[in-house]
């Protein structure tokens, strides 16, 4: 897909405002991200925060890496971080969650699916620096090609409803304050919190892969 074709015949999308993180996020982000292959320099902020001023979602920058040479996607732009919300979706996910939402999508919206994915490639190509943008396109072409590829998490579109991990919706969903399946993400609770008992790294439970 051209660059230009993701803005073909629509407005781009105004991206949501993100907070940056103070220094006590950031505390709390290298907490949760322990023992994980995480690099903090992707972090653009915080997407949502819950009722008690904690991150929910980070907002993360669409490539990683140091030097042009290193540079690398990362389809991942809403990273769940509540544990409460991480523990929830992995445990619907143990339960056959995936499968479930691909079904209600599939039966649903496919349509609006179909564009929710369109929307994120947007949202990634929108995330790079000019300078990034201008980078990629004259010397890493194919990396700029693996940006604007792919949907939610740099799933692989089909014309089948396919949905890459409860995770990335429930933070897309949170972040950007809509999702085609929003009204079962609420049903099965991807909206709740932990009720102010700040639950640690070691008792969330589940995944929260990219």
């Amino acid at each position: 897909m051209a660059e230009g074709d993701l803005f073909e015949g629509r407005t781009a999308p105004l991206f949501l405002t993100h907070d940056p993180l103070t220094a006590g996020d950031l505390e709390s982000v290298r907490r949760l991200m322990e023992g994980r292959r995480f690099d903090e320099s992707l972090i653009l902020g915080a997407g949502a925060r819950c009722r008690f001023g904690g991150v929910r979602v980070l907002v993360c920058a669409p490539v990683a890496g140091r030097t042009p040479e290193e540079l690398r996607p990362f389809p991942t732009t809403f990273w769940l971080l509540c544990p409460w919300l991480v523990r929830r979706a992995g445990a619907l996910e143990s339960e056959g969650g995936v499968r479930r939402l691909e079904a209600w999508l599939s039966a649903r919206d496919p349509e609006g699916w179909r564009a929710y994915n369109r929307l994120h490639q947007r949202l990634r190509l929108e995330l790079l620096t000019p300078e990034v943008r201008a980078l990629l396109r004259r010397d890493r072409p194919e990396l700029l090609a693996g940006v604007m590829g792919g949907g939610v998490g740099g799933i692989r579109l089909t014309p089948e409803v396919r949905v890459k991990c409860l995770h990335l919706q429930a933070a897309s969903w949170l972040a950007l304050g809509h999702h085609p399946a929003g009204e079962w993400l609420r049903e099965v609770g991807l909206d709740g919190d932990c009720g102010g008992e700040r639950l640690s790294e070691r008792d969330k439970g589940g995944t929260n892969d990219g």
